[in-house]
């Protein structure tokens, strides 16, 4: 009876805390909101009526060096009268966009409500800036006319190209330009003395939310000290509690109908580094989807449920655990539904990860190899129609990759591979895959392009990537190109046998045309290589 009195008492002083607390905290909230009203209205008014500003002049100020570039290209004396009616177009464009962004700065500036009387540093840098402003019309206004005039004299047949002037362009570019950064840095320093004046005014609200905070931390600490003692009495209970859990090996989370943890074995810090929290969603732990945990109610009915699924541990790594998912009858005061019992099998899990690399992995150069890129190709052929998509499958072959071995040694030529194989991946990343199939040939297969330019453009890029010399073997200098060959699917075979013989004899084209060449597969090429009529795999 004497404990179950100890225990009312503190929740008693608990909930006394909890008031004195809440009416505190009420308090600073309300300073808090107050306070963050008034920073969100001063903000939301400098961006509007100033900040904003401020972009708009660098826009247009952007807007001024297109133009002008424009305008040196129509004046060029090789420019064709297409591309002189294109850059023409182009000038007027950001002739337009400039003449609106300094209209809508002006009339941004003249919507600024008048400062208040006693702060004259700020009527004046208005005033200003609104001078300011005029001048800009004025200098963009004579680079208008200036450029038009040029434009309008360029297309005269007596033109002549001595008589444009870049000197003259340029000064009238810098003026308008000048009067561009004067209009921003007048906007800057108003933007500036406005949030000092602010700064000015709030500094009594902060000393009054100051006050108000620590009269919080004392209330706290008071109350604190109060209710330690009556806890450290109630921890030597819990510990009897913990101590059961603490000796457990395996790893038990208990949670309710809709996936809170309403506890976690303590033995989870052991793996994990930490023990997740009570009240959580188990989710928020757990990676694999497929533990989801509206999937996990559905697939878990009264009989237990085996899994695999990971954990994050506290450094950020994931730890593999075997689960046993099992349905519990729990209590209106304790009401489990789920208990998860698991084992670490993080080892067991990293021998098949290797296991999985030494079988699909290069071990060389670390990418796709042969065996990888026969299930890839099957698993892109075998989709179903709706989803089946155009597969260029291209065989890359180095070109003097022998001469590499026999003049600077195998180590040099190891050397090479690694370092094209990690060009490679990043050249082809996001279009498809590539993969190691032999000592010096390389597979690519693309399936993420629409058009046949898409596909011209990647091959170009890979003919470029090999297309250069490298440096191997400290510092020794190796110039290499490609042969490639492309076979397209379904248009050159159906199989993998078919799209590989395909692509072999257009490579095999490429290196009979001296290398450095891509060939799309032909009928015409298979009179040519009678002999070459057959697929890698």
């Amino acid at each position: 009876m004497a404990g179950f009195s100890e225990v009312k008492i503190t929740r008693r002083l608990i909930l006394l805390f909890a008031a004195i607390s809440v009416l505190l905290v009420a308090i600073s909230i309300t300073s808090l909101l107050y306070l963050n009203h008034t920073i969100n209205r001063l903000s939301s008014s400098l961006y509007e009526d100033v900040y904003q500003n401020s972009e708009l002049i660098l826009n247009a100020d952007r807007d001024l060096h297109q133009s002008s570039l424009a305008l040196h290209s129509i004046m060029g004396p090789l420019t064709t009268n297409k591309e002189r009616d294109q850059y023409t177009q182009v000038f007027e464009d950001n002739i337009t966009q400039i003449k609106e962004r300094i209209y809508k700065v002006t009339q941004n500036i003249a919507s600024i409500q008048r400062p208040n009387s006693k702060q004259k540093q700020e009527e004046l840098l208005l005033s200003e800036l609104k001078e300011e402003l005029e001048s800009l019309d004025s200098s963009f206004a004579k680079w208008t006319d200036m450029g038009r005039t040029m434009i309008a004299e360029r297309v005269q047949n007596n033109w002549k190209p001595e008589s444009f002037s870049s000197v003259t362009v340029q000064l009238q570019m810098d003026e308008t330009r000048a009067s561009l950064d004067r209009s921003e840095n007048l906007i800057d320093t108003y933007a500036q003395q406005v949030t000092t004046v602010f700064k000015e005014q709030k500094s009594s609200l902060f000393a009054l939310y100051s006050l108000l905070l620590f009269l919080l931390i004392l209330v706290i600490i008071y109350l604190g000290r109060k209710i330690i003692a009556l806890q450290n009495e109630m921890l030597e209970e819990q510990s009897l509690y913990q101590l059961i859990g603490e000796t457990m090996s395996d790893f038990i989370v208990l949670t309710d109908p809709n996936g809170l943890i309403l506890y976690a074995s303590p033995s989870h810090s052991v793996a994990l580094g930490y023990i997740p929290k009570k009240g959580e969603p188990l989710s928020n732990y757990i990676r694999e989807p497929e533990i989801a945990w509206a999937k996990l109610k559905s697939v878990v009915q009264g009989t237990p449920r085996m899994s695999e699924l990971r954990m994050r541990g506290a450094n950020g790594q994931w730890v593999w655990l075997e689960t046993k998912v099992s349905p519990v009858t729990g209590s209106r005061s304790f009401p489990a539904q789920f208990m998860l019992v698991s084992r670490e099998i993080t080892q067991r899990k990293q021998y098949e990860e290797r296991l999985h690399k030494l079988a699909f992995y290069d071990h060389l150069t670390a990418i796709p190899n042969r065996a990888h890129f026969k299930m890839y190709m099957e698993n892109l052929i075998t989709q179903p129609e709706e989803r089946r998509q155009e597969i260029a499958l291209a065989l890359l072959d180095c070109d003097r990759f022998k001469q590499l071995n026999d003049t600077l040694g195998h180590l040099a030529g190891d050397e090479f591979l690694q370092l094209l194989s990690r060009e490679l991946q990043q050249t082809v990343k996001g279009a498809g895959q590539a993969f190691r199939i032999g000592g010096d040939e390389f597979a690519v297969v693309l399936h993420r392009f629409s058009t046949p330019e898409m596909l011209n453009e990647m091959l170009n890029r890979l003919l470029q990537l090999f297309n250069k010399s490298w440096s191997v073997n400290k510092d020794s200098s190796f110039h290499t190109s490609a042969s490639i060959g492309v076979a397209l699917y379904p248009q050159h075979g159906q199989t993998i046998n078919d799209l590989l013989r395909a692509a072999d004899l257009a490579m095999y084209r490429s290196k009979s045309h001296g290398g450095n060449e891509a060939n799309l597969y032909s009928e015409i090429i298979d009179d040519g290589f009678p002999n070459q009529k057959n697929g890698h795999i």
